[in-house]
């Protein structure tokens, strides 16, 4: 049982709270990493009962938090990839845990790898470095140099890595500032003409616009209107782009780029700006809470989730979209 709860320790502690764990004396202490998280995502009572039973049954039918076809398995460890785009669903508890895992494994073999994070903004890449030298704690360093809108309960434990040097962190995103203005204004207001040049961005391949535009228009529930997704899809394009700027730009290192789902996608995402022989050296893992016939095209590796409970998303942005469009 001990070694059941060790092996799946990262999910187990965002599951049912450090404090629980503290009842199982035969399973040693945390490691630092998961020092940072203080709270349970399941911080009612009810919940963490159920979390709790729930990972005692997982452990007594000999149930892993994902699959052994979904595992990483000891090939994946030691082959030939260096470069690994991982997608996520930003609030599901158990897909950040299995992306800590698969970057633990990785620390303990000895590597050191970039970790880029969706999560960081680029203008903000002089203070996360100053903050990992200066700050002693987490939470020091995200009061310097974190984004808004992130639930960063979920992304402590890759900042205490790089506090602790085992990783180092790369902002890898765009301002939404910056998304506004390519979506106003174009690619050219945020980027140089040498980088437009570079990624074709003025020959927008006509499959990736209009895979893009199908994905944004169903993310948005089929609710937007029509004039709104083009420049959303020049939007998240430039995301796409400077994540792959990022990656491309690290020499003779491994590389893990930590993003959403849809950024990962090998057929419209990442992938499609890295240059050959990055694309030849990397995986992309989608991780989801349900399987659709898309994933063979979108990741090479698929890792399915629970499914936790939230409001339809549909329902929120249709009340989002109605209270914006009664104000006057």
């Amino acid at each position: 049982m001990c070694t059941w709860i060790f092996k799946n320790r990262v999910f187990l502690a965002y599951l049912v709270g450090n404090d629980l764990l503290g009842i199982l004396p035969c399973c040693g202490s945390l490691p630092s990493y998961l020092k940072a998280v203080q709270v349970s995502i399941f911080s009612t009572p009810s919940h963490r009962l159920y979390g709790f039973i729930l990972f005692f049954l997982m452990a007594a039918f000999g149930i892993s938090s994902a699959s052994q076809a979904q595992s990483l398995d000891s090939k994946s460890l030691s082959d030939d990839a260096r470069i690994f785009l991982l997608g996520e669903i930003h609030d599901n508890p158990m897909g950040h845990s299995l992306r800590l895992d698969f970057v633990m494994k990785w620390i303990e073999q000895g590597h050191k790898p970039v970790v880029a994070m969706e999560q960081f903004d680029r203008q903000n890449q002089s203070a996360l470095d100053h903050a990992l030298n200066s700050c002693k704690d987490v939470e020091c360093v995200l009061a310097k140099a974190a984004a808004p809108g992130w639930d960063w309960l979920f992304y402590k434990p890759f900042v205490q890595l790089a506090l602790d040097k085992k990783v180092t962190l790369v902002a890898a995103n765009l301002s939404n500032v910056d998304v506004r203005k390519v979506m106003t204004e174009g690619f050219a207001s945020v980027y140089s003409p040498q980088a437009i040049a570079e990624y074709k961005l003025n020959q927008l391949p006509t499959h990736l616009l209009s895979a893009q535009r199908k994905s944004i228009q169903e993310g948005h529930c089929n609710m937007l209107p029509a004039q709104a997704i083009g420049p959303m899809v020049y939007g998240q394009i430039a995301r796409d782009v400077w994540m792959a700027s990022v990656v491309n730009g690290v020499k003779s290192r491994m590389v893990i780029l930590l993003a959403g789902n849809g950024h990962v996608r090998k057929d419209v995402g990442v992938f499609q700006w890295l240059s050959p022989d990055k694309q030849v050296r990397t995986q992309v893992h989608g991780y989801v809470e349900r399987v659709e016939k898309s994933d063979g095209d979108w990741f090479d590796h698929v890792h399915v989730m629970p499914t936790i409970e939230r409001e339809d998303p549909c329902q929120v942005f249709k009340k989002y979209s109605g209270s914006h469009r009664a104000q006057p």
